[in-house]
């Protein structure tokens, strides 16, 4: 989906996905949002093929619950799936979903403190 800089909600996808990509680092696969304004892809690390988290992505946008969540609280819920770890962090109607390689619950931690910084602006 392309952006451009002029457009508020677009300045607010880039601000996620660079948010999320500071706080996780090389081990973020892939990060999408699912709102009632925008639903896409933010960012898919260069090494995976597309649309190889998706199937992830859609459930916990949809409001999955994994069988066995590592953490969840008030809107955040970390899961482990197959490739790693699957992170959700509701802020109102809209859901960021991010997947990575592996996860530190103090990253987890910024990282939901991050996304919700920048959807509440």
């Amino acid at each position: 989906m392309p952006r451009s800089a002029d457009n508020t909600t677009d300045q607010r996808l880039t601000a996620l996905e660079h948010a999320c990509r500071g706080v996780v680092g090389d081990r973020l696969r892939s990060v999408s949002v699912d709102g009632p304004d925008h639903s896409t892809t933010l960012y898919r690390r260069s090494d995976l093929s597309p649309g190889a988290d998706a199937p992830v992505h859609e459930a916990m946008a949809e409001g999955a619950s994994c069988q066995s969540p590592v953490f969840a609280d008030g809107g955040r819920t970390v899961c482990s799936f197959e490739n790693g770890y699957v992170t959700r962090i509701r802020v109102g109607e809209t859901s960021v979903v991010a997947t990575s390689d592996g996860i530190k619950m103090d990253r987890d931690t910024e990282l939901s403190a991050a996304v919700r910084g920048i959807l509440h602006e």
